[in-house]
């Protein structure tokens, strides 16, 4: 069983921008997303859905975690400010 990879810290993962671009666009995000985001394993995030310390949405087998609880967490805005100046 290989292991999920990880986000250097030198910020040079372009599978974390996907995964913002992804929670910036849709209501919830995939749990290897999440465990990007977050800077933490999948497993990591697989044991706090359980203990009920991230929300999840659950339909089968898929568990689906709200975006909107990732940025709260992360402290992102719904709307990135872009040429305002």
């Amino acid at each position: 069983m290989s292991e999920h990879p990880r986000i250097p810290r030198d910020g040079t993962d372009t599978g974390a921008g996907e995964a913002l671009r992804r929670l910036l666009a849709e209501p919830t995000i995939s749990i290897p997303d999440a465990a990007r985001l977050l800077g933490i394993g999948r497993s990591t995030v697989y044991a706090a859905v359980k203990s009920g310390e991230v929300p999840a949405i659950r339909v089968g087998h898929r568990v689906r975690i709200p975006s909107t609880w990732i940025r709260e967490a992360l402290r992102v805005d719904d709307e990135p400010d872009i040429g305002t100046r």
